[in-house]
């Protein structure tokens, strides 16, 4: 049996998922390395300004290690993980293969080295997609630095894990031997929220009623942080701009933006449900009286919340701005893509979905059939098969 590292900066519910189902298919011996405990323990979250704790068990099904993180902060940046003790632990580890998540955190610069320097196969996995705009001084500055460094990066790495069409567009720009890169579809657990939907008519009326929805609303639902972003009050407006009664704009999600949604709510008479940040088994109720999903965001790459819709029978509109829009919406086949900051067409595809909501529901239960070409299994196969293959070579 071969043997892997994996680097991850902390124990989250998405990357948790992934490590068990490789654990459980024993092709490899992995051990999984963490440079914070942060997730695999309550943490205080500045966006949502809560506390947050997964409800899905994020530390069983595999073996890991934790690392001492010398940084003086826990939030999101490049010095936010500095673990030197990472590269002694890897350097004379006799693994042949490391996994690293990303380059952006000085630990995972550590793992790159200790794993070069002691001659093992470095397997990267990214999901990164090209940036809507690059204008800013500071953008083109970061971009030349990648185009000046990360061919050198690649180079030392043996496959090149790419999520979507995008993000492999975006890879094929500093990988310079293509056969290196390898498909790794940007998924969630599919089968826990399967399984955890409700599933009769009256679970979800009941549902509702405590929420105090109306049974005969149509609920148009989005889940993310609540950031200018992800353009949330675009959302909110255009319902406003239906101006039809029987909506309910459901947000699944907390942050800085949310005084806002509320307030404006309020002042345009839209009927709106913040549910604030709730885990994945609330989720899934959620989404399971959703009628229509929809994210915006002017970037995301690949926002694993519409993976999470994508497994319910509603109809999905998103924004070209979202990386993974290509791979899982389908014009006029499971729902729409907008353009970036088109509320026009947000507005006319709403009242397309709300006027036709048995064509909607037609359209929404085409997304099972996109959703099962996302998932770890496939990934996870897709990398067995490319280093088999290479070693066979």
């Amino acid at each position: 049996m071969k043997k892997l590292l994996v680097f991850s900066g902390n124990p989250t519910q998405y990357h948790s998922p992934l490590f068990r189902k490789i654990n459980e298919l024993n092709f490899f011996s992995m051990e999984v390395l963490f440079g914070d405990k942060i997730g695999a323990e309550p943490f205080y979250n500045e966006e949502f300004a809560a506390k947050i704790q997964w409800d899905v068990p994020v530390l069983d099904g595999y073996k890991y290690k934790f690392f001492k993180n010398y940084s003086s902060s826990q939030k999101k940046g490049f010095f936010s993980r500095n673990n030197p003790g990472i590269i002694f632990y890897i350097y004379k580890n006799d693994s042949e293969y490391v996994l690293i998540h990303g380059y952006d955190t000085l630990t995972s610069w550590y793992v790159y080295f200790a794993a070069l320097f002691s001659f093992k196969k470095i397997i990267w996995r990214g999901e990164a997609v090209e940036p809507a705009s690059k204008a800013s001084i500071k953008a083109k500055i970061k971009l030349l630095i990648k185009y000046l460094v990360l061919p050198l990066y690649f180079l030392g790495c043996h496959k090149v894990l790419y999520s979507c069409i995008l993000n492999k567009r975006y890879l094929e720009k500093f990988v310079i031997k293509k056969n290196k890169l390898v498909s790794f579809p940007c998924s969630v657990d599919n089968n826990f929220f399967k399984q955890n939907k409700l599933k009769s008519d009256d679970d979800i009326i009941d549902f509702k009623n405590s929420l105090d929805i109306p049974i005969n609303n149509v609920v148009v639902a989005t889940c993310s942080r609540l950031t200018k972003r992800k353009r949330t009050i675009d959302i909110l407006d255009s319902i406003a701009n239906l101006k039809t009664k029987h909506i309910t704009f459901l947000v699944i999600g907390d942050g800085p933006e949310k005084d806002n949604l509320i307030k404006t709510a309020k002042e345009k008479n839209v009927n709106l449900k913040c549910v604030g940040f709730v885990g994945q088994h609330q989720v899934a109720k959620l989404l399971s009286i959703s009628n229509i999903f929809v994210l915006i965001s002017e970037y995301d790459a690949s926002p694993k919340a519409l993976n999470e819709a994508m497994n319910f029978e509603i109809p999905i509109i998103v924004s070209e701005g979202v990386g993974t829009s290509i791979d899982l919406v389908k014009n006029n086949h499971n729902g729409f893509v907008i353009k970036n900051s088109n509320t026009h067409q947000l507005i006319d595809y709403l009242k397309i979905l709300i006027d036709n909501i048995k064509d909607s529901n037609n359209m929404g239960k085409r997304n099972s059939n996109i959703i099962a070409n996302y998932s770890y299994e496939i990934g996870i196969n897709n990398m067995i098969k490319a280093l088999e293959k290479n070693d066979r070579a």
